[in-house]
């Protein structure tokens, strides 16, 4: 017997609210099926024009994972895991994308590294997004190619217990009528 929609609408749902940024992780291995488990969400994610221009590269080798950290101000913690989500600047110019100006590459990072998120999360995994480090440095840790280009570190491991709220509590968020507006002017509401 299968969900109903709105059975699969409210497991969905409870993942996006239930997942946080986790920030300590346990020294435990993640395998190569749940990163590839990870990894499969992100390639399922949205991609403008479907021009799927990302690589994901996978950084489980503890010397590079050190290495990564040292260039990375936005990695505090210690992950036995990243996925390092990169651009293809091959591809990204054999369809016709201006990098620099195409605002959409980036929208593309963002729904890949939430799929992923989401997925770990569904996953008993713990996952945080890091965009602050030395692309550069990452170049040379991972020996990229200069048709690759690193955009987002995400990482990867089994979460530690946390000191703070219990991971999956539900945060009080902002009311959902408090951020929706029903067509300007007036607001009118639809039913």
């Amino acid at each position: 017997m299968s969900a109903t929609p709105l059975q699969g609408h409210e497991a969905v749902l409870n993942v996006i609210r239930t997942r946080r940024a986790v920030r300590n992780f346990t020294p435990e291995p993640v395998s190569a099926d749940l990163v590839r488990r990870v990894i499969d969400a992100g390639r399922w994610a949205s991609s403008a024009s479907n021009r799927r221009l990302h690589r994901f590269l996978v950084v489980r080798d503890p010397v590079r994972l050190r290495l990564t950290k040292s260039l990375s101000p936005g990695l505090r913690a210690n992950p036995p895991a990243l996925i390092v989500i990169c651009t293809d600047l091959d591809r990204a110019e054999r369809e016709g994308v201006r990098i620099e100006k195409d605002a959409t590459t980036w929208i593309d990072v963002g729904t890949a590294a939430m799929n992923m998120m989401n997925a770990a999360h569904a996953l008993g995994l713990g996952t945080c997004p890091v965009t602050a480090f030395s692309r550069s440095g990452l170049r040379v840790i991972f020996d990229l190619p200069p048709t690759v280009r690193a955009e987002l570190i995400l990482m990867l491991g089994h979460p530690a217990k946390a000191t703070g709220k219990a991971p999956g509590t539900i945060v009080e968020r902002i009311n959902l009528d408090d951020v929706i507006d029903w067509e300007y002017p007036g607001g009118v509401e639809e039913g």
